[in-house]
């Protein structure tokens, strides 16, 4: 019966009305089209199906993540949250029968009840897209088979389907890595870290209760022989490495990269308690596909750091990474809302998510010269359901590290302290992202933080450059300059939100060592937590008041604007960095309010 019917749809599919959606007539920067594809040529791509419940799911996702609710910490599993989103059956079986019937074997077909992901040839891919394949060579010498011309789907598949990822978006670039000298040959290494943030003596090799990990794109590989050498040569023991169980993705351990290293590196040595995760994508898909995979896994990394972002008014621009939002009539909002929905499938499902904030101030890396009378909030930092992470510098820096490694007596100077402040660009060569989302609103966790800041007399930008309603970012801070990481056995010094975010998430996962043993359930989303904390005990977080981040990576033009530091949440350094130790004995307090408050409903 159902090969009868999947002839029928051939047959109807065969003379379907279709429209073009997208015609991509630009080569992205960097890259040279060459040849039409062989037609075994691999294609991949997943198709976000149009989702139900939606208000049901943000209902959730605030429910579980607010320690004063009485749901908090009910996460659901994959399963649930799947239930309660995907489409109606009818609507995702018929997408399923028509890749059938163009060619697409079932085994090559994943389903993930509101996304489909799809391996197939390039003829194949051709015949379901209407497209032409070709291949792409990038100056760096790696290739890619993407479409280019007129693309477009059947009008009764794409009434169901959002976007499709993969088809004709190229790799996202990261925050650039700042390789810095200075004067003092300064190093800031995880000895640095705990002494200025109160982090005690760890005890590697216990028994984890929790896990961390970082998130990588675009053949950004690690090597565990440099994660060793960087323990032995900061002092730090007791560093495990990466399990292969642990790594998700295709690592390559011979080719190591700047990015990856320092994720991994900071990661790794500020927590060796916990297990550690490397998390790699292909370069063939964006933020929506990472979430996918994410949301899906059984086994996952509790807390996570990302060290990527763009501008979130340019989610879909021609080879900056989304094109596939203009394929199917859809802008960058929304490709930033379906995003935001699948973060929240991952609070739902209890997993915490930290991300840099920028690097490029709060005009962002697309307007790097300040031409653009409008602040450039960076996505997916600009996500209310995400972690946003500053960075910082430590000037006057102090060298009296007690018993550092023979590194810091041979070759660096290793910070002891200093007056910590904004990362700037005379310092630091960078200003750290921040502002206010034009997509998403403010959440009512920083509600009063953030009006508190607005109404504060600090000096503002101009109200038309920014969203005064729109989610503030970051919400957090910690050092992201002078880190001292091992890259294929070399020494580098550097820098970016890029460190300050994975060493905020080993922090988060010390933290929750005594949340799960307290509560029995990990953190899941952390800002109404953070904001909760930082309005009763403000000494949890190291307020930071000096800096702004008005410049960009490429200097400071005279039209350029931005925000300042002050008292209290900003949207340069956000709450501030952290006082581990009082930072752990308020969300210990807050624990046990939620033991007792569970006891007491029994």
């Amino acid at each position: 019966m159902k090969v009868f019917a999947l002839i029928l749809l051939a047959l109807f599919v065969a003379q379907v009305s279709a429209g073009v959606l997208f015609t991509r007539t630009v080569v992205p920067q960097g890259w040279t089209m060459g040849a039409v594809a062989p037609s075994n040529a691999r294609v991949s791509f997943i198709m976000a199906l149009k989702q139900r419940n939606l208000d049901v799911l943000e209902a959730k996702f605030w429910s579980v993540s607010d320690p004063d609710h009485d749901d908090y910490q009910n996460f659901l599993s994959v399963e649930e949250i799947n239930a309660m989103v995907a489409p109606a059956q009818e609507h995702h079986d018929m997408i399923v029968y028509w890749l059938q019937a163009h060619g697409v074997m079932p085994q090559s077909i994943k389903s993930f009840g509101d996304a489909i992901e799809v391996v197939c040839t390039a003829h194949i891919a051709s015949r379901l897209f209407s497209t032409k394949f070709h291949v792409f060579q990038h100056s760096s010498g790696k290739k890619s088979v993407k479409s280019f011309g007129a693309y477009s789907l059947p009008n009764h598949i794409h009434a169901h389907v959002d976007f499709v990822e993969g088809i004709t978006n190229f790799p996202m670039p990261h925050y650039s890595i700042k390789k810095l000298q200075n004067a003092q040959n300064e190093a800031v290494i995880p000895q640095t870290v705990n002494l200025v943030y109160n982090i005690p003596a760890l005890n590697p090799g216990s028994s984890p209760t929790t896990s961390q990990g970082v998130i990588e794109y675009e053949d950004q590989f690690f090597a565990n022989s440099d994660l060793q050498l960087f323990g032995q040569t900061v002092g730090v023991m007791g560093i495990a490495n990466v399990t292969n169980d642990h790594i998700v993705g295709s690592n390559d351990p011979t080719q190591p990269q700047d990015e990856s290293s320092l994720d991994i590196q900071m990661v790794a040595s500020i927590n060796t308690e916990s297990t550690s995760w490397f998390w790699i994508e292909g370069d063939n898909v964006w933020q929506y596909g990472f979430a996918v995979h994410f949301t899906n896994a059984k086994d996952f990394p509790a807390i996570t750091s990302t060290s990527y972002g763009w501008w979130e008014g340019d989610q879909c621009e021609d080879g900056i990474g989304g094109a596939e939002c203009q394929q199917l009539g859809v802008d960058s909002t929304g490709y930033v809302q379906r995003v935001n929905t699948e973060f929240q499938k991952i609070g739902v499902k209890g997993a915490t998510l930290l991300i840099s904030s920028g690097d490029s101030g709060a005009n962002g890396r697309t307007n790097g010269d300040c031409s653009v009378p409008q602040l450039r909030a960076a996505f997916p930092s600009s996500s209310p359901y995400v972690t946003s992470v500053g960075a910082t510098e430590f000037r006057n820096a102090t060298y009296a590290l007690s018993n550092p490694p023979a590194i810091c007596a041979s070759t660096y100077s290793c910070v002891s302290g200093g007056i910590e402040a904004a990362v700037s660009i005379d310092i630091s060569g960078f200003a750290s992202g921040g502002g206010f989302s034009n997509i998403s609103t403010r959440p009512s966790y920083q509600d009063s933080a953030v009006t508190a800041y607005l109404n504060s007399g600090v000096a503002l930008p101009p109200p038309s450059y920014y969203n005064a309603k729109g989610r503030g970012a970051p919400d957090v801070s910690a050092v992201g300059h002078a880190g001292l990481i091992i890259l294929g056995g070399g020494q580098e010094i550097v820098g970016g939100t890029s460190m300050s975010s994975p060493i905020f998430a080993a922090i988060v996962a010390l933290l929750s060592e005594t949340y799960v043993k307290k509560t029995g359930q990990p953190f899941g989303p952390i800002n109404p937590l953070l904001y909760k904390i930082a309005a009763s005990n403000p000494n949890a977080f190291q307020d930071i008041t000096l800096g702004d981040n008005i410049c960009t990576e490429d200097g400071c033009s005279p039209g350029c604007t931005g925000f300042v530091a002050t008292k209290g949440w900003d949207p340069v350094t956000g709450l501030g960095t952290p006082n581990y130790q009082n930072l752990l004995s308020a969300i210990s307090a807050v624990a046990d309010e939620v033991v007792a408050r569970r006891a007491a409903r029994k």
